[in-house]
């Protein structure tokens, strides 16, 4: 007859026995320059836009928005079904170095593409960079025809980020924020546009973890919201060496705004400008178009699907395949 579980060994602590070959990723072939193609990515896919390294504690970012439902605003930013966004996912993403995606929620549509590059000059992992496309087919009187983005970053090794000088004003300066790690050394959070646009600072006091982001934020903006010349005006924070910065953009919808971030800063090789440059404006829109193209390509190469399958369940697959990558996240301990 055999023997049933009691209560008692329930209790015993278990013996887990590791088995005796090499961890995958120990293996040479997931080393080198392999190893760091992947580094960065949208491994936080819990959120609707989230990028992080794959490394325990890294450099952290991420996007919210506000939007206005019954009069009142609310803040988005866990994917969760009580948004009642239309339309959100991964269109295209191929796991490495390019993403697109549509969010679409109360009339407006919010597209954003991720990219990443390795260029001279480059810390290891490489840059990213964010593009952000705000559009709307129907305006409201709650909307006032305005956007209101909330972009943070934050440092899990609890290092201090620090503000660029002319962080409000990006027509002088593009810097939002700067710092220095053991992984990537020095590095750089610039935000481009090409139209009008006003930002603020909410400075999240120092914090050892980001879970709870998303209350610290709507603590933040409470009561005090004032409604303004179709802005929102968020009340502003202060800490002397705070590991987390919330930056809040304003804009009247459509707008469209590049937010690069630059690794390896401070070499002699660094060459700013020119990886700035490429990041950014229409250099980063050929090179969407290009990554888009060759996703397509890919697709098509592995599947064989355009004489088999309408146009309509083409995109369905490709939607399929890009956030099954897209749900890939990173995680460390046991």
């Amino acid at each position: 007859m055999p023997r049933l579980c009691s209560v008692e060994d329930a209790q015993r602590p278990r013996v887990v026995t590791p088995f005796p070959a090499p961890k995958i990723m120990d293996l040479p072939q997931f080393q080198g320059e392999h190893k760091e193609s992947l580094y960065w990515g949208t491994y936080r896919p819990q959120v609707y836009l989230g990028i992080r390294a794959r490394t325990p504690q890294s450099l952290v970012a991420g996007l919210m928005w506000i939007g206005v439902k019954d009069g009142r605003y609310f803040m988005r930013h866990v994917c969760q079904d009580s948004d009642e966004l239309s339309t959100y996912g991964w269109t295209h993403l191929n796991g490495r170095d390019y993403g697109h995606q549509v969010l679409i929620g109360q009339g407006m549509t919010l597209a954003s593409s991720f990219l990443k590059s390795k260029e001279n000059g480059s810390g290891y992992g490489g840059d990213w960079t964010v593009r952000i496309d705000v559009k709307s087919e129907k305006w409201s009187e709650e909307m006032l025809r305005s956007a209101h983005l909330l972009f943070y970053l934050s440092d899990e090794e609890g290092n201090a980020l620090s503000l660029s000088g002319d962080v409000l004003d990006i027509r002088e300066n593009s810097l939002m924020v700067y710092g220095s790690r053991m992984d990537v050394g020095g590095w750089q959070l610039h935000l481009e546009s090409v139209e009008m646009i006003w930002k603020s600072i909410i400075v999240v006091s120092k914090t050892p973890h980001i879970h709870n982001l998303s209350d610290l934020v709507q603590e933040s903006l409470g009561d005090q919201i004032l409604r303004k010349f179709g802005r929102l005006q968020l009340p502003d924070a202060s800490d002397n060496s705070p590991n987390i910065l919330v930056f809040q953009i304003s804009a009247r919808i459509p707008f469209k705004i590049d937010i690069p971030f630059l690794s390896g800063i401070g070499l002699k090789s660094s060459r700013v400008e020119e990886r700035l440059k490429s990041l950014t404006g229409t250099s980063l829109t050929r090179e969407l178009i290009e990554k888009q193209k060759e996703f397509d390509n890919k697709f098509e190469t592995c599947f064989n699907l355009t004489s088999k399958v309408d146009f309509e369940s083409l995109v369905v697959g490709k939607a399929a395949l890009g956030n099954m990558l897209g749900g890939i996240d990173y995680f460390y301990g046991q």
